[in-house]
């Protein structure tokens, strides 16, 4: 099982443990890789904590990631929630050398979160899925419904994407597929035959799909991107390590072992690193 970590829209104001300048988000990058994390999802953000598309506010993390966590799978964010213009979502894929990072989001199709929509035009989703073929970067598609799931299936026989692919489940948002056990089954079958997948719940849906995923045989994403509180009862902030920690201790539960860097840049369709 890998466990993969992520973080974009909340403030610090309401989920205080939010890494948001340089510093913290490879400093909590760095402790969730020490806890178990062998994929980090990241964003950048400018000063006043808004979304950062700029390839340059990325380099620096990429690069100290990189050197403080050996092999870890980086994974950086081309979404559309902020941002709908496709160079600014793209900007991110032209880093090279050191700040190159080794795979990119993309979300396979337009949904409606609870109060903004993130749009995803057909033709944008192709478009930056062939611009990270050409970067050399590995797609993290993101599936919120069955619609996307099949999508997966036309673009990997136009030759768009290329196995193995790597697909985040996000279950639980208040538009989007449900969070529970049979639509989170139905998803992961609805994927291309040999799909790695992990699962994800939104809110306080992020504890059971987590658990399910690992007890289903997938793999985990989690992180305060989607869950700002390790318990929705007592409602106290948690942290992305806490997070990543928990997704272990699961999978110890389950009798699944943590998967180590090098088997899930095998499973992703990387080189070693």
């Amino acid at each position: 099982m890998n466990a993969a970590l992520t973080g974009i829209v909340p403030r610090r104001d309401r989920v205080p443990h939010l890494p948001v300048t340089p510093e913290q988000i490879v400093a909590d990058a760095e402790g969730c890789f020490r806890a178990g994390a062998t994929i980090v999802h990241l964003h950048a953000r400018r000063a006043d904590e808004e979304p950062e598309w700029r390839r340059e506010a990325y380099g620096v993390v990429v690069a100290d990631i990189r050197r403080r966590c050996p092999g870890v799978v980086i994974c950086v964010s081309t979404s559309g929630r902020t941002y709908g213009e496709l160079d600014k979502r793209a900007d991110v894929l032209l880093l090279d050398g050191d700040e190159k990072p080794d795979m990119a989001s993309l979300t396979l199709g337009s949904l409606n979160f609870r109060d903004t929509a993130s749009v995803n035009a057909p033709q944008t989703i192709v478009a930056l899925a062939e611009r990270m073929r050409a970067a050399g970067l590995r797609p993290e598609l993101e599936i919120f419904d069955t619609g996307m799931a099949y999508l997966a299936h036309q673009l990997l026989a136009d030759g768009v994407v290329e196995p193995p692919l790597y697909a985040n489940l996000l279950l639980g948002s208040v538009n989007t597929a449900p969070a529970t056990a049979r639509d989170l089954a139905f998803l992961a079958d609805a994927l291309p035959t040999g799909t790695v997948w992990a699962g994800a719940g939104i809110g306080a849906f992020q504890l059971p799909m987590n658990a399910m995923a690992i007890f289903m045989g997938g793999h985990v994403r989690t992180g305060l991107e989607d869950s700002p509180y390790l318990s929705y009862q007592d409602r106290s902030p948690t942290t992305n390590e806490q997070l990543v920690r928990r997704a272990v201790e699961l999978a110890s539960t389950a009798g699944r072992r943590v998967a180590k860097v090098e088997e899930t840049r095998a499973m992703v369709g990387l080189a070693p690193a």
